[in-house]
Formats: C-alpha cells, structure tokens, sequence
C-alpha cells in the first residue's frame, strides 16, 4: 500500500479479539450437561507466596474447559464465612469479575461454603458436583465430614483438592480421592479435572 508521495506502507494486520471472546459465541441452545460450584478458600493462609494467585489462575483454567463440556459454574468464597461470589453462569467475563473479589483474611468457614454450595445445586438438573480447594483444614471438623456425608447422600459430587499445607488426613476423610497439589501444579490440576466431566 503507498501514500500520497508513492512511499510504501506497510500493512499492519488488526490484531486478534482476545482469546475470553470465544465464551460469548456458543449458541444459547445447547443444553447443559450439568453444574459445578467453585468452593475457593481464601483464609489468611492463603497470602503466603503465590497460593491465592495459583487459586484464582486455575479456576479461570477449570471454566474454560468446563464450558467447553456445556457446564455452569459458580463461584463461592470462604474465609471467616462463605459468600456466594457468583451464581452458577456461562458468562467468562462475570466469572473473572468474580475472582477478583478474593481477598486473603479470616479462618476457614468450610463447612458454611459447602452447605451454601448444596442449596445452589438443589435444583440444578445434570451433574451436579462441588470442588473445594482449600490450604488448611475446616473450624469444625467432624461437622464438616458430617455435612459432606449429607452431600453425597444428595447426589452431589464432593471433589477436595488441597494445596501446599493442606491437612491430608482430612482431606481423605472427607473424600478417599482427594487430590494434593503443589500450588504451581494447580491451574493443570485444575484444567484436567474439567477434562474428566462426565459428557453425558
């Protein structure tokens, strides 16, 4: 291409949408295949090093290849109590929103999250699961095995994963798989445990 004066200009191709575009493009036809609630610890232990940062980086890697299945995620936070962050969507740009509301702080209100995360899947109709990451242990422990036991009974998967410091003995309690990961293992932890919901 040359200007006025004959000079040669180089083209300069209009870069590419960012990548999150993609998550507004699916057809609002297809139909869920089910839910998965995020419960994201994030106590005062989670400021040590880069834990709360690793937490956040890979549940952005669990909702890509979750809404890629055709699944809704929900985002729930706990501290010294649990909040409903978001609801369960398929909207990446309130998903990310919602991250950036974890701040380090507080106890481990574990058992508050899960219970706040069974009333959201009440009545949600597929596969329905929560995945707890946490770094610690709960403020009520035999209550909270307790409350994972009614879960199950519920039809709702309990999926536990623990980062660097985690008490594994309770994480075995409460789920027999439970998963530990180092914290810069997370995001892939993460990535493949949405690889492995169910398709159907």
């Amino acid at each position: 291409m040359a200007d006025a004066k004959g000079t040669i200009l180089e083209v300069v191709a209009k870069p590419a949408p960012l990548e999150p575009r993609r998550f507004s493009l699916v057809s609002k036809r297809s139909p869920l295949k089910g839910t998965v609630y995020l419960l994201l610890d994030h106590s005062s232990s989670m400021a040590d090093g880069q834990k709360l940062i690793q937490v956040k980086r890979g549940a952005l890697r669990f909702f890509a290849e979750a809404y890629r299945r055709q699944y809704a995620i929900g985002m729930i936070g706990f501290a010294q109590t649990a909040r409903c962050f978001l609801g369960a969507t398929r909207n990446f740009y309130r998903f990310q929103k919602g991250l950036e509301h974890l701040q380090p702080g507080g106890s481990t209100a574990m058992s508050a999250a899960m219970r706040l995360g069974s009333k959201r899947l009440r009545w949600r109709r597929g596969y329905r699961a929560l995945l707890l990451i946490t770094d610690g242990q709960p403020m009520y422990r035999e209550h909270t095995l307790e409350l994972a036991r009614l879960i199950r009974a519920q039809g709702i998967e309990l999926i536990a994963l623990g980062t660097d410091g985690a008490d594994q003995d309770f994480l075995r309690a409460l789920n027999p798989q439970a998963e530990l990961v180092g914290v810069r293992d997370l995001a892939n932890q993460l990535s493949q445990l949405a690889r492995s919901l169910p398709e159907a």
